[in-house]
């Protein structure tokens, strides 16, 4: 991360100059968000020179890309970033934005942060600094206009401010300390250079007969009126506690009409997630939704695209009683969509 007093930028193809196999008229490691019919993306410049994505925005909702969650900045919690952003709209002032978004290890959003900025004519530089929150393992980004005009994205960049050396991280992404006080346990073993011996004295007292069922036993209470279940003989029947698993799978076909998957009340499960696998030719559009009563949708993520052939999951950030998939294509393909949770 750090050489010398230089801070090393983390995102991969921030620059636009690599591109993608399955589709090389774009850069690898990004992905167009938002928009309408009526939105393009284009990238623009030579493969020796800058190159740049341009997005023409008329109307709809705001338009952008974003970066792809297999190559997310690795970012560990309680961490001070700055992320710059070089960009030029027309007309000049145009709302833009950039969002940041938070994951756990196992992928999970925690956090989202929106700046919003206003570039001109003239390519600017913006920079932003944020801290990460508590359980941070990763986070990726996305830049993008927010109402009608143009917008030239050349430069996505983000440097870790501090901790300024590269720590190491637990599994949950904590800095791991390692201290002899807090550790409580040698960590090398000692060699001697030969056997240590020694004398134990000691005095016990107690009751060492023969164990008896029809003398000895062990009497259980129960914590609830539930009386305990027990067998015919009168030995206590004891059930191991585990978590339950639960799968759900739909094959729908995704059109220029907004779709959704069945309705899942949600309130009683720990964890739970959706799937979606491309398996047409068009690239598909998809959004979760959640709802108190199951009639009043909202959003819970931003909309996403989905490239033919390719695997997208989607995790909740909210928590409401209901949820639901929406999707969406311009032009027609078949997606197949997975609901897995863990109770």
């Amino acid at each position: 991360m750090h050489r010398g007093r230089e801070l090393i930028d983390q995102v991969y193809n921030g620059d636009f100059q690599w591109a993608q196999e399955a589709e090389p008229n774009f850069p690898d490691g990004w992905l167009r968000v938002g928009g309408d019919a009526a939105t393009t993306w284009e990238w623009v410049g030579t493969p020796s020179g800058p190159r740049s994505v341009v997005i023409v925005h008329p109307s709809g909702p705001p338009a952008g890309v974003l970066q792809e969650r297999e190559v997310a900045v690795p970012a560990g919690q309680i961490q001070r970033w700055k992320v710059q952003v070089q960009l030029q709209a027309d007309p000049p002032g145009s709302e833009c934005y950039l969002r940041v978004y938070m994951g756990t290890a196992a992928g999970y959003l925690t956090t989202q942060i929106e700046f919003l900025l206003r570039p001109g004519l003239e390519p600017e530089t913006f920079t932003r600094v944020f801290t990460t929150a508590s359980g941070t393992a990763s986070f990726w980004l996305e830049v993008g206009i927010v109402g009608p005009g143009r917008i030239s994205i050349q430069a996505i960049k983000a440097y870790r401010l501090y901790p300024v050396r590269a720590l190491r991280l637990d599994e949950k992404g904590r800095v791991f300390v390692r201290h002899v006080d807090t550790v409580g346990e040698i960590l090398k073993p000692v060699r001697l250079a030969g056997p240590l011996p020694i004398t134990v004295q000691a005095t016990v007292a107690a009751d060492i007969r023969d164990l008896s069922p029809l003398r000895d036993g062990v009497r259980v209470y129960g914590s609830s009126p539930s009386p305990l279940a027990t067998t015919t003989e009168g030995l206590a029947q004891v059930q191991v506690a585990q978590r339950a698993y639960a799968e759900f799978r739909e094959e729908v076909t995704a059109t220029p009409t907004w779709a959704f998957t069945a309705d899942r009340d949600v309130s009683t499960l720990r964890v739970y997630s959706y799937a979606v696998l491309n398996t047409g030719a068009a690239t598909a559009s998809v959004r979760m939704q959640i709802s108190p009563d199951g009639l009043n949708w909202v959003d819970d993520t931003p909309e996403q695209p989905i490239l033919a052939g390719k695997l997208l999951v989607l995790a909740p950030r909210f928590f409401l009683r209901y949820a639901r998939l929406a999707y969406q294509a311009i032009t027609t393909t078949s997606l197949v969509i997975w609901f897995q949770s863990q109770a």
